[in-house]
């Protein structure tokens, strides 16, 4: 069993077919007139579509439980070390149409003229690892799962105002206290000293994205003037993604295992920052 998934805003550079978490997922040329069934879910303007794009990932006798979910944590490894746009907006598979869908909750560019990056070959390599270690960050605890939920909800949220809460609170799930008190401080400080406080990742960065928060919960921002704040969306969401890769290229996210680890890097870590400025 087939279950093909026609990739759209894929700015492939490459020609090579690739395998990602082993064989488990792949990147195969996609032919419509030979991946689409012939449902009457489909409109003629959906089969239209499909035969613009030339590539798709195949799921070939996935587990129906946990492929789907598998997926998203694919194309989020697409979108934290590409910033892709990539889509998957149709499920087809001719061996069984009850396995057939339309996506409506798809993968938001941000800004993606300041984005746009083609993707190349070598690039599979390093989001196949950011894959693998993202499936693997999801189970060591209710910190790491929640953060990629949240990391999620941001990324596939066409509303500024949901999207920036999500991406904040991604933020908050990994870098927050286990204790109350001084949050803002603390959030500010690790996110700063985490990413050697980089342009645009100094901690007055970090308090302006969290004032800004704080601005629109309270009225000061009008939160439907979307095309005003993209700037500011795009701006956290780069500081997000700085952090998701040292944490999954680093392998950080394994001391999440255990509060007190965790808890003990990050002070550190803040100390030697705080030493610096």
């Amino acid at each position: 069993m087939r279950i093909v998934m026609p990739l759209f805003n894929f700015d492939y550079e490459g020609s090579k077919e690739f395998a990602f978490a082993g064989d488990r997922y792949t990147l195969q040329r996609f032919v419509a007139d030979d991946e689409i069934p012939k449902i009457a879910g489909l409109s003629e303007l959906d089969i239209a579509h499909m035969h613009q794009e030339s590539w798709a990932l195949v799921a070939k006798n996935p587990d129906l439980n946990k492929y789907k979910e598998e997926i998203n944590f694919l194309l989020l490894a697409f979108k934290i070390y590409k910033l892709s746009g990539l889509r998957i907006v149709y499920r087809l598979c001719k061996d069984n149409d009850n396995l057939c869908a339309r996506i409506n909750e798809t993968m938001c560019s941000i800004l993606p003229e300041k984005s746009y990056s083609p993707i190349t070959f070598d690039d599979l390599n390093i989001i196949d690892n950011g894959f693998s270690n993202l499936l693997k960050m999801d189970s060591i605890s209710n910190r790491t799962h929640n953060a990629l939920y949240f990391l999620y909800l941001g990324f596939f949220n066409s509303h500024f105002f949901a999207a920036f809460i999500f991406l904040m609170s991604a933020l908050e799930a990994l870098f927050s206290k286990e204790e109350k008190g001084e949050a803002t401080k603390t959030i500010c400080s690790r996110v700063s000293s985490f990413l050697n406080s980089k342009p645009k990742c100094t901690y007055k960065d970090v308090d302006l994205l969290y004032d800004i928060r704080s601005r629109m919960l309270h009225g000061n921002i009008k939160v439907s003037d979307s095309y005003n704040n993209l700037e500011t969306l795009h701006h956290l969401e780069y500081v997000v993604t700085e952090c998701m890769k040292k944490i999954l290229d680093e392998q950080i996210y394994l001391k999440y295992t255990e509060t007190s680890e965790k808890e003990s890097y990050y002070n550190t870590l803040a100390k030697t920052g705080d030493a610096k400025t």
